[in-house]
């Protein structure tokens, strides 16, 4: 079993908890941080360090502890982030090519 403080959070358990905050959506977060639409959705997946900061402050937490693979040990955000961080996981695609959605 894979150590949770060196994994990621999966947008589906980042949007659970943002629910139990209080939180309706992603959406709802960019509108209320004045984001542009789909910043923080997509900051779930892919980095994004103003949506990755909306998430955390809803959440009451820093980002390093949410997407431990885009900061180094002490909470600095990687620069530049490693290429695995923008490869398009199984989870986040919401169809395949010929199947239906």
């Amino acid at each position: 079993m894979a150590d949770h403080a060196t994994q990621d959070w999966d947008r589906i358990r980042i949007l659970y908890e943002l629910k139990r905050a209080g939180v309706a959506g992603f959406y709802a977060l960019d509108r209320a941080h004045k984001l542009p639409l789909s910043t923080c959705s997509k900051a779930a997946s892919i980095p994004n360090t103003r949506g990755e900061r909306a998430i955390a402050k809803a959440l009451g937490r820093p980002p390093h502890q949410i997407w431990p693979s885009r900061y180094d040990v002490n909470g600095r955000r990687l620069r530049p982030q490693p290429a695995e961080n923008y490869k398009q996981r199984g989870e986040d695609r919401h169809c395949q090519i010929g199947e239906a959605a």
